[in-house]
Formats: C-alpha cells, structure tokens, sequence
C-alpha cells in the first residue's frame, strides 16, 4: 500500500505521539508498503531522520510557535495577561496565528496541512492517509482533503471528555469527523466510555476500531551498571508533568517521610514551570543531594536516564479517559517500577497487575509506618533487578510495533 502519515510536534516537539507513529510507520516500511511522513513542527526543532524505507516531507509553522512561547500554552498559572499579549504584540505572524486560533477556533494549521496533503496525494496517490492525533488540526486537515484515497484518524488521545478536550469547538469537531473520515482509530480506554450516556462517537461504532499503542521496542540504551561502592537506589521519574493530572506532590512526601539515605529520587522532564518554585524544599531538606530536578531533557538524554535508574517512577493520573503510552517505555525497560496511582480505577492498573516487578500505592493510603515500610522494603528488594525483554514482550505482545502495525494496515484495507 501507499501510505502518508500526518505528525503534528508544533506544539510540543518531545510528545510522545509522533515518536510512536514513527514507529508505527518505520514497521509498516518494513513489511513492504510505500510510507511518507508529512511532518508539522515548529521551525525551531526538526523532527528526527525518518525511519528506514520511509521519506519525510517538512512543513513549518514557527508563527504558532511564537504565538505559544508568548501566550505561554494558555498556562492558568503562568504571566500577567497583559504581560503576554505584550510579548505577542512583538511578533506580528504570532498576533495572526493568535486569531486564527482564538478567535476563530481555525489554526492556520489546518489550511496548509490540507493543502500538503492535496499536492503529495496528486503526486503519489495514497491509499491511505492517517493522522496521528492528538493535536488535532491534521485531522481537521484530513476531513477536508479533497483526495482519493482513504482517510483514517489515529486517535492517540480523546478529542472530547477529560482534562484532554480539545476545546470549545471539540464536540464540533468530532462529529465532524466521524462524519467525513472514513474511520477512527481509538484507545482501549475511549473504547470503554462509548456507553456512557452523551458519548457522540458512539452513533459510529461502524466506523471505529481500537489501536495499541506500539510501545513495546528494547530500550535504546543499555542498563547503565552502578559503580563499585554505591549503595545509594535511584528512583527516577521521567516525563512530563502537569497541572492537577499528574502531580509530583505525593512523590516529594512519600520519600521525605521515607527519609532513607540510601534512596536517591530524580524527577527528569517538564512541567515543574506550573509549581511554585518551593515545593521541593520540604522533601530536600530531609534529602538534600538525593533529591534531583533535572527539568526538561531532550528525548536521548531521557533515556540514559531510564539506563540509570535503579527502579523506575510512575505517576497516574487524575484523570481516567486515556492509557499513559509511558508506562509501556517502563515494561519495556525490564526495571522495577513503584506505581503511584491516584485513583483506585487507574485504567493503567491492569497492566501494572501483568508485570511482575512492579509495586503500586494509591496516594489515598497516605505516608504512614506502614506505607514507607511497603515501599523502602520494595525498593531494596528490587533494585537493579531486571526482566528481560522477551519476557516484558510477551507479556504485552499487542502493544509490539509488528501487531500495531498490522492493524493499522487492517484498518485501511477494511476501511
């Protein structure tokens, strides 16, 4: 088949929904089809090599880049208003982008990826195009292609419903896709809310299948070996937090309570921007040196990071409507993991139930005796154990690149 794949990383250039299309993409070169990548970023930081046997077509948008480096993400928390429309004035494409976005719900995105995506089509004649959401302005591109072959939205992430609604307009949208696409792609977890009473997707049970996501792969990086004479266990959180969804509240206390001096814990990625600047300082003052905040890291040093760990960090979410991707790049690794959940039907708990390193607490149970004693003894126990990947991979087999891969080709061929 002849393929083209439409990856959105203007807003965020580390999510992890274009890396697991990627890979999605690189896999399906492999079994012989012809795969192109039309790639949207934000002018400033190219998108990787595409994978082997695939060809990559770029198309900038450092205006909305701009616009949200001076609107800051519409972050709640963040500058005086003022202050931002200040710094927007400075850039007068970002004022247009802000329009465009704000004011008329209609990013600029939308027009110049659809007409990409008309101008390659008329040159190579896709069988199928999907794109990979969320962000969904390639989606909204797709619908209104005027191209001849079949048009599938990836549905990474819940257009409506949750922390992850893709604004004002998002109901709007949605119907809009079912309508016009001629299927959609959805997540095991949207799959289980079409019952619920509202749910317009489920007018389109027709139209859906449910996707994996293919995330099992062996880590790019090697475990790294401790050296001689360091009992210190490092913990390691690595991803991106944010605002109530994924906090590192629970986390800080756990380990100041536990105040072991053989526990290191590291937070390594984004998201620190939305807390106060003193959240830290109770847990570093029991810590001090073993309590790290290295900020937001680029994707490679993320995974020496992952290398390093001792026992990996997961954070659950507040928020029930999707799968976090991450915690398969945690399986994936073989390490142990210490599962913090905020809710007790976490749908990521069945699948900390699969893996046989893995500790979970709710942050319900508080930081008492009881609770440290559980986890240190987990810790200490556990440290520097390992699973090997064959093992982590059978355990998940579809969320492999070679089954998700085959249901996408499933997906278009069914179309």
């Amino acid at each position: 088949m002849k393929l083209l794949f439409l990856i959105d990383q203007v807003d965020y250039p580390f999510a992890p929904n274009p890396v697991l299309a990627r890979r999605a993409a690189g896999q399906m070169a492999a079994m012989g089809n012809m795969v192109h990548l039309l790639e949207l970023y934000d002018g400033q930081t190219l998108p990787p090599d595409p994978p082997e046997g695939c060809r990559a077509f770029l198309l900038p948008f450092a205006d909305e880049r701009k616009m949200n480096q001076a609107l800051e993400h519409g972050d709640k928390n963040g500058s005086p208003v003022p202050l931002r429309l200040a710094r927007l004035a400075m850039h007068p494409t970002a004022v247009a982008a802000a329009v465009r976005q704000i004011v008329l719900h209609h990013p600029r995105r939308i027009d110049a990826c659809r007409a990409m995506v008309e101008q390659l089509d008329e040159r190579y004649h896709y069988d199928a195009v999907f794109s990979v959401n969320a962000p969904f302005p390639s989606a909204q591109a797709l619908r209104d292609a005027a191209i001849g072959g079949k048009k599938l939205a990836w549905m990474m992430d819940p257009l409506t419903g949750g922390p992850a609604s893709q604004g004002p307009d998002a109901e709007t949208v949605e119907l809009s896709l079912c309508q016009k696409l001629d299927k959609l792609l959805i997540t095991p977890q949207m799959a289980a809310h079409l019952n619920e009473p509202g749910c317009g997707m489920a007018a389109y049970r027709r139209k859906l299948q449910v996707v994996e996501f293919p995330c099992m792969v062996p880590p790019p990086v090697p475990p790294v070996p401790k050296e001689e004479g360091n009992r210190r266990v490092r913990c390691a959180f690595v991803g991106t937090l944010y605002p109530v969804l994924r906090t590192p509240h629970y986390a800080l206390e756990l380990f100041r309570c536990m105040n072991d001096p053989d526990l290191e814990l590291v937070f390594a990625g984004d998201g620190w921007q939305h807390y106060a600047s003193t959240l830290p300082d109770s847990c570093r003052r029991v810590m001090g040196d073993r309590l790290q905040i290295l900020g937001q890291i680029p994707f490679a040093q993320a995974q020496k990071e992952i290398a390093k760990a001792d026992v990996l960090i997961n954070l659950g979410n507040r928020e029930n409507s999707q799968l976090p991707s991450k915690i398969f790049e945690i399986f994936s690794s073989g390490k142990p993991v210490l599962n913090l959940a905020k809710r007790p039907d976490d749908v990521s708990l069945p699948y900390f139930e699969r893996y046989p390193l893995a500790c979970t607490v709710l942050e319900r149970e508080g930081t008492d005796l009881r609770v440290c004693a559980r986890v240190r003894a987990f810790l200490h126990k556990n440290a520097g154990r390992q699973l090997p990947f064959a093992q982590a991979e059978a355990l998940f087999h579809e969320n492999t690149p070679e089954a998700v891969a085959q249901a996408l080709l499933d997906a278009a061929d069914g179309c």
